[in-house]
């Protein structure tokens, strides 16, 4: 049996490629933000932002950086849909360019904070843009701003479906080694490929770098995962059934929201072809998942 293809949107995995390897965060940091001077050096820093007082709460993110300028990066991937998330991200900003104070630098050293934060699930359904930056601005003149703070959200499921993709474009590039990591495999095999911390990135997915103990975790993390996903679709039956019998709307809402259904779809037709006998790789690039999920529903 060949190696495993581990997806990079797994905790364990992301954290792998993009916490240890400071050139390819760099290069997505860059790709993302289009930063005027770009990110050419950085130090990770701890991913626990501990608290300052006893009431409150230690907040761990996926990767933490500073680079040369002092410019702070928070980098996250989320895989299922979260309360609040967009105030979690700027909590976690405001936290992270509050500390600097505690270096003994004054208001005017100050330096700005950047989060970028990528999402498997759509976060703004009234829109096909699947990228959102998030500035500070003055409402009567929006040229003017407030550059200490940027909030980035990339949705995934939306690049999902799109037919636009430009492999030329870093971002692209990168949106394409998330969400379709096999493909950048392929092609980083022709000899015309030239992006060599993608090539490292894709190498990095292959089992083989990986202890028993992070495989383990892999795996632990995707069956969470995959119960968080169960848990969804017994609230969403659970509120099918209360609304009909109430014969009230707001039984709707007992399950999960509207934008949860095309989720619930999906995984009960993986459950369905699983239960037909379908192999499971051709399940797992019919509907763009791991093999590993598709192993465990089996």
């Amino acid at each position: 049996m060949g190696r495993r293809q581990l997806s990079p949107l797994a905790d364990p995995v992301f954290k792998r490629v993009f916490g240890e390897e400071k050139e390819i965060l760099m290069e997505l940091i860059n790709a993302v933000i289009g930063l005027e001077h770009p990110v050419v050096n950085i130090d990770y820093l701890p991913p626990e932002l501990l608290p300052t007082t006893i009431d409150e709460k230690t907040t761990i993110v996926d990767v933490r950086c500073i680079d040369d300028l002092n410019r702070h990066f928070i980098v996250e991937m989320q895989l299922v849909q979260q309360e609040a998330l967009d105030k979690r991200i700027f909590f976690n900003a405001t936290r992270v360019y509050g500390r600097q104070i505690e270096r003994g630098i004054n208001y005017r050293e100050l330096q700005p904070v950047y989060a970028l934060c990528f999402v498997d699930h759509v976060i703004d359904f009234e829109t096909e843009r699947w990228k959102h930056k998030y500035i500070i601005t003055n409402e009567d003149d929006p040229n003017k701003r407030i550059a200490e703070m940027e909030l980035h959200f990339i949705e995934l499921p939306k690049c999902r479906k799109r037919k636009d993709i430009d492999f030329e474009n870093p971002l692209d590039r990168w949106v394409t080694f998330l969400i379709d990591p096999l493909y950048v495999k392929k092609v980083s095999m022709e000899p015309t490929f030239d992006y060599p911390n993608l090539k490292k990135a894709v190498k990095l997915l292959d089992e083989s770098n990986y202890t028993e103990g992070q495989l383990i975790a892999y795996d632990n993390y995707l069956a969470s995962i995959m119960s968080w996903n169960t848990t969804m679709m017994h609230q969403y039956d659970k509120g099918r059934i209360e609304g009909k019998a109430e014969g009230k709307a707001e039984g709707r809402a007992e399950g999960i929201e509207e934008g949860k259904e095309e989720e619930r779809k999906k995984l009960l037709a993986i459950i369905t072809d699983v239960k037909n006998g379908m192999p499971a790789d051709e399940v797992a690039r019919k509907y763009d998942v791991e093999v590993g999920l598709v192993e465990m529903l089996k």
